[in-house]
């Protein structure tokens, strides 16, 4: 998270505008959790971070200019630590930030001494990804691990309200201000535990008044109650269970005056302990997973399955209306030279029998790593999804919301290594193919129209690196076939490079790379380099030069215009601590 006081324009020459000169833009990102558990042995206060002073030119020949001929930087970022507490911070002004729009504050911190831990500002707490899942609270909360207890609170603002633009008199999309607490209690080590966690979230709807608004765009006050449990069992040494699930309690208009219907027998009875009305919604959540590991196999087994829907204000998105089942094998044998692993999966949406189509979907995957001997070993994976959506309550025509696709996706990339004393050599080839299959039918003739795009990708690799001089080079040839009933395009080409140190103050890289591309519309041409020289002036003291140049040459007969770009960065570090 972070947090931007972004200070712009300088309209006097005071003291002010100097200090905003310096630090225009500050992003405050909030702290990990510190631990004072030992205090004593700490240095008072310690400043670490650094400074950069940057300038580029640039030039372009055939097409406008897309930045600035000239244009430059400052930035700092630096660490201020008090007695163990870390407060990170950094300053960022440029002759392209000169525009006043909207500060974007945040700051936040998490001391720790022993077993407790305090929360302050702006945090991102996780009890449950069904309940609080690291959406970003405004407020405060605490922590306490005493031996195997495990106890959590936090109290704050989820939302801030949003106001009308003065200048154009609306916003849209607008929200009210939304407060919410949560709280965790459990048992246990991270082997094994248990967890209850509990969100109560509700807007303000005093916050925002409905006739500042227009009507299409007014959304109503929502309240949310979720109660959840989270689980790890670690038992016979070899076997974990782990599984979370939560209930979720929304209601979707506070205000309305729809009354509970008689079939809703659950929100019916939540009425005696909480304020719910004919809005109101009952959502589950749950998944679970067991893993056996032994020395030389595993197998794992996933379960996960989300109403329609659901939601917790605690968290920002969840993929919903799915069930899910996942079976994940792992093999290593031949003293692990040999090494396989793959899955199967089965997901289905439509739980609830509501939506005119159900997806099915088949989720298949796999991988080998063989090593044939010390310097020569090959690595192989594939990966097949199949997607199957059939019709549930609308026919129009036989099969008219079918939608039958596959994806098929193989790459085997064996490599060679050349060890020695002074130099690592290392040849790797790889190849692979992507394939996306249409399966549906023809409505009016009822033929199958089989639509396929296909994939392929072939490399070759070449690298020496002199270990004690610390110096390297490498070259790689590509090329990319893309084929399917509208188009037959491939791209071809190589990429050059080298690096090394010198004089162990001066750091050299170098990269530069040609691309063919040849389609219906003829064949381009593009090249691109690159060039970074760095120098060491003291071991806190850094220059460094880049050069970029890219020239793109398009075919004749796509009438587009052929230009070239240069852009030289010039710049000055400096870390002090």
């Amino acid at each position: 998270m972070k947090i931007n006081f972004t200070l712009i324009r300088l309209y006097q020459k005071n003291i002010f505008s100097c200090i905003v000169l310096l630090f225009g833009g500050v992003i405050i990102t909030p702290t990990h959790a510190q631990d004072f558990s030992n205090i004593r042995g700490q240095k008072p206060v310690t400043l670490n971070g650094s400074f950069e002073s940057r300038g580029t030119f640039y030039n372009a020949n055939g097409i406008a200019n897309r930045r600035q001929p000239f244009s430059y930087l400052f930035n700092v970022a630096a660490t201020l630590n008090i007695y163990g507490l870390s407060i990170p911070f950094s300053g960022t002004y440029s002759e392209a930030d000169r525009s006043f729009r909207q500060p974007f504050n945040q700051f936040g911190i998490s001391p720790t001494y022993k077993w407790i831990t305090l929360h302050g500002g702006y945090r991102n707490i996780d009890y449950s990804p069904y309940t609080l899942g690291g959406h970003t609270m405004l407020g405060g909360g605490i922590e306490l691990h005493p031996g195997k207890l495990r106890l959590g609170f936090m109290y704050g603002k989820l939302n801030r309200a949003t106001t009308i633009d003065t200048t154009t008199q609306a916003l849209v999309p607008y929200s009210f201000s939304r407060t919410a607490y949560a709280g965790k209690i459990g048992y246990g080590t991270d082997r094994t535990f248990f967890e209850f966690s509990y969100l109560q979230a509700k807007d303000d709807s005093t916050t925002i008044s409905r006739n500042s608004v227009k009507a299409d765009q007014y959304i109503a006050p929502a309240s949310n109650n979720v109660l959840g449990y989270n689980t790890r069992i670690t038992f016979l040494k070899r076997f974990t269970l782990e599984t979370r699930g939560a209930v979720s309690i929304y209601t979707r208009d506070m205000n309305s005056p729809i009354t509970i219907s008689e079939k809703e027998k659950i929100i019916k009875e939540l009425k005696k302990y909480m304020e719910v009305n004919g809005t109101t919604e009952f959502y589950t959540a749950l998944d679970a997973s067991l893993t056996y590991r032994a020395r030389n196999y595993g197998l794992k087994v996933d379960y996960k399955r989300i109403d329609p829907e659901y939601k917790t204000m605690g968290a920002y998105f969840f993929n919903s209306d799915l069930e899910a089942w996942t079976f994940g094998p792992s093999l290593s044998i031949f003293k692990n030279r040999l090494r396989l692993s793959g899955s199967v999966g089965f997901q289905h949406d439509n739980l609830l029998d509501q939506k005119r189509s159900t997806n099915k979907r088949v989720i298949g995957s796999g991988s080998l790593s063989l090593d044939i001997s010390k310097a020569l070993a090959v690595d192989m994976n594939y990966s097949n999804f199949s997607n199957n959506q059939t019709p549930n309550t609308l026919r129009l025509y036989p099969d008219s919301l079918r939608i039958v696709q596959a994806t098929q996706n193989a790459t085997i990339a064996p490599r060679y290594t050349i060890m020695k004393t002074n130099t690592m050599q290392i040849v790797s080839v790889s190849a692979s193919q992507n394939k996306l299959s249409d399966y549906n039918q023809v409505i009016t003739s009822g033929k199958s129209s089989n639509s396929t795009i296909d994939t392929k990708q072939y490399f070759i690799n070449y690298s020496i690196n002199f270990l004690k001089k610390g110096i390297g080079a490498f070259v790689n040839v590509n090329r990319t076939e893309l084929t399917s009933i509208i188009l037959n395009n491939t791209y071809q080409g190589f990429t050059a490079g080298f690096y090394g140190t010198f004089l162990k103050k001066l750091q050299v890289n170098l990269n530069n790379s040609v691309t063919q591309g040849i389609t219906q519309q003829g064949k381009s041409l593009v090249l691109n380099s690159t060039a970074i020289v760095s120098y060491n002036i003291t071991k806190k003291q850094q220059f460094r030069t880049s050069l970029f140049y890219t020239s793109n040459k398009p075919s004749v007969e796509s009438k587009q215009t052929s230009f070239n770009e240069f852009r030289n960065e010039i710049s000055y570090v400096v870390n002090f601590r």
